[in-house]
């Protein structure tokens, strides 16, 4: 996934070529459906094992998404702000290990 951070307005943001969106919109969807089915299984007073089970797997999904989307800022945004001359990214990303760990 490539991604250009375009920070010349008020409003950061960061282009994603529309594969990359693509992909990562999917992969919400799926996180989306996985959460819809939990709040079935507790609409059905499934067992709490089971429900638990696909919590974990709600959770694996959002971190292994959350590491692609860190992983692809490092090498885009970070890389470009401190190519610019802007150290500021590194209390930025600081926080963003501290809201991670």
């Amino acid at each position: 996934m490539e991604e250009h951070c375009n920070c010349n307005t008020n409003v950061r943001r960061t282009i994603r070529s529309e594969e990359d969106k693509r992909s990562i919109l999917n992969r919400l969807n799926r996180i989306a459906g996985q959460v819809n089915g939990i709040k079935r299984m507790v609409e059905e007073d499934r067992y709490c094992d089971d429900i638990l089970v696909q919590l974990a797997a709600v959770d694996a999904s959002v971190k292994s998404l959350s590491a692609v989307i860190l992983k692809n800022h490092l090498h885009s945004c970070v890389i470009r702000h401190i190519q610019e001359g802007d150290t500021a990214v590194l209390d930025e990303l600081v926080e963003l290990f501290k809201r991670f760990s």
